[in-house]
């Protein structure tokens, strides 16, 4: 079964120039980390003495279940994630940009190619340690605008490959874009 559904949305003229799927290493190793992160904190818990008077076999049952809880909820969110992974497609046309996602349903966005009037590169620490080339293209135009510090919301292409490489093909289609325009 092809995932991509974003031929469904295509408007009659519109010419798909390529689709991106995002780096799956990523998701997967930032998923990982935060799930050590979040439950070696929980088990810090056990670290912490107990009081006089407390008693220890309850405290530590309980301060077990608490991480096992923890960690069942870490588990479930990093299995939503891959899940939500494989209906993610960033699609570029000759007149917008798509995101495709969503868990169980599919869910499009999308912006025009001439709306764009603010282009962000971010490559993470981890993009950089992974060696992949990885990194997110943020697009901001007039009705969500993006500042400096702030590029985690609005419109983004997260953790796709060549980041530079497409940041240069998505750039060169708005500047045609805003030529013709004029």
């Amino acid at each position: 079964m092809d995932r991509n559904q974003t031929a469904k949305i295509l408007m009659k003229d519109e010419k798909v120039l390529y689709t991106i799927k995002p780096c799956k290493t990523k998701l997967v190793v930032s998923s990982l980390l935060t799930m050590v992160f979040v439950i070696g904190l929980s088990f810090l818990t056990f670290l912490i003495p107990a009081e006089e008077g407390d008693d220890l076999v309850a405290k530590n049952m309980w301060t077990g279940i608490g991480v096992g809880v923890v960690a069942v909820v870490m588990i479930l969110v990093f299995i939503c994630q891959l899940l939500a992974y494989r209906n993610r497609f960033y699609t570029v046309t000759d007149k917008r940009f798509i995101i495709q996602s969503g868990l169980l349903g599919i869910d499009f966005a999308s912006v025009p190619v001439e709306a764009v009037q603010f282009l962000s590169v971010n490559v993470s620490v981890l993009d950089k340690m992974l060696k992949r080339g990885t990194g997110s293209v943020t697009f901001g135009t007039v009705s969500t605008p993006i500042a400096a510090q702030n590029q985690a919301t609005g419109f983004r292409y997260s953790d796709i490959p060549n980041v530079y490489e497409n940041y240069k093909v998505f750039k060169e289609l708005i500047d045609n874009a805003q030529q013709s325009k004029e």
